[in-house]
């Protein structure tokens, strides 16, 4: 196995690892939001710590996806531009792109990371008095360098693959929806003319 197989193999399993973190945590957003409306409205018992957990939850969510998305190429970008160009022209456009978001993701991770003893300073108020133990902002903080850093890692990635001429060629959205509805509705063996 070579060293870049066996990176790549890291790289996939930890976007997986993020994918599911990130899965996991906007479906208790979604379940702690509904619980704080049935509670406030129907029991008119409102909870203590419902909106902190969902903010907390929130927050590991975006921070866990942003480098899933890099690294699938899926995050949002406006390439009216960059769809025209061709060739290494391109190729220098998008190692550019991949270049400056990985500087990007580096100085927010570093940063990010500079808080951490802040956080660990200041109490999540609602959830501390629900658990009745000190959850810091630490809990929130600590996923901003963990999702900056990949995303950074992932970018460097992209960057590499852009260099050696890899990279997302653009697509006519307009075409690919008029291929695929077609496949949808091409007749097959089994249809009948009746």
């Amino acid at each position: 196995m070579s060293a870049a197989r066996a990176v790549r193999g890291v790289l996939s399993g930890a976007e997986r690892a993020l994918f599911v973190v990130s899965g996991v945590a906007i479906t208790l957003v979604s379940a702690v939001l509904v619980l704080q409306v049935f509670m406030r409205y129907v029991l008119n018992s409102p909870t203590v710590w419902s909106e902190e957990f969902a903010t907390l939850a929130f927050v590991w969510c975006v921070m866990t996806a942003i480098p899933v998305a890099v690294r699938r190429s899926e995050h949002i970008a406006v390439t009216l531009l960059l769809d025209r160009l061709r060739g290494k022209v391109r190729r220098a456009f998008v190692a550019l792109g991949y270049a400056l978001s990985a500087g990007l993701f580096g100085l927010v991770a570093v940063y990010a990371a500079m808080m951490l003893p802040t956080g660990a300073r200041q109490l999540m108020t609602g959830l501390t008095i629900a658990t009745g133990t000190d959850i810091t902002l630490l809990a929130m903080y600590v996923v901003v360098p963990i999702g900056m850093g990949f995303s950074c890692v992932y970018a460097v990635e992209k960057l590499v693959e852009a260099l050696r001429g890899d990279f997302d060629t653009p697509d006519d959205a307009v075409e690919a929806n008029i291929a695929e509805a077609e496949q949808l509705v091409a007749p097959t063996s089994q249809d009948k003319d009746v």
